[in-house]
């Protein structure tokens, strides 16, 4: 009974929608577009992940880039928090970044609009606003 009751959670849980641009430019300088873009949101890195370049240092193989970074902004945090304990389920912010085809292609996960909150909901609008701006900036030639 148990089983059948968590599948009809999971059945229930919303897909993230994802946000995704790809750009000519190269790895490194979208990297660095990145950190000034996260920073102009006035949000804070809280951690960067070095995927595919670890992977080539331990397997001493060819492999693509892969990134991902995780921000914050605590004021806001506090914000949604006091609007909805459960949202520390979408903290921190993350962006990812990949090489493939030739293309830089950055990426992040939207935050759910229709909760069923109608503050959280506008809260959740205006922090995609964010997070749009931010992988745009980074892909702008």
């Amino acid at each position: 009974m148990l089983l059948v009751t968590l599948a009809g959670c999971a059945a229930q849980a919303p897909k993230p929608e994802w946000y995704e641009r790809a750009t000519a430019k190269p790895y490194a300088d979208v990297l660095a577009e990145l950190e000034v873009a996260i920073t102009e949101q006035n949000f804070r890195i809280t951690g960067h992940n070095h995927i595919g370049s670890v992977i080539r240092s331990r397997d001493n193989i060819a492999f693509p880039d892969y990134d991902a970074i995780q921000f914050c902004n605590l004021t806001l945090a506090k914000e949604m928090l006091e609007m909805s304990p459960a949202a520390v389920n979408y903290m921190p912010c993350n962006v990812t970044v990949r090489a493939q085809d030739g293309r830089t292609v950055v990426a992040t996960h939207l935050l759910p609009v229709d909760t069923g909150n109608p503050k959280l909901d506008a809260f959740f609008l205006r922090m995609n606003d964010k997070l749009k701006r931010i992988v745009e900036f980074a892909v702008e030639q």
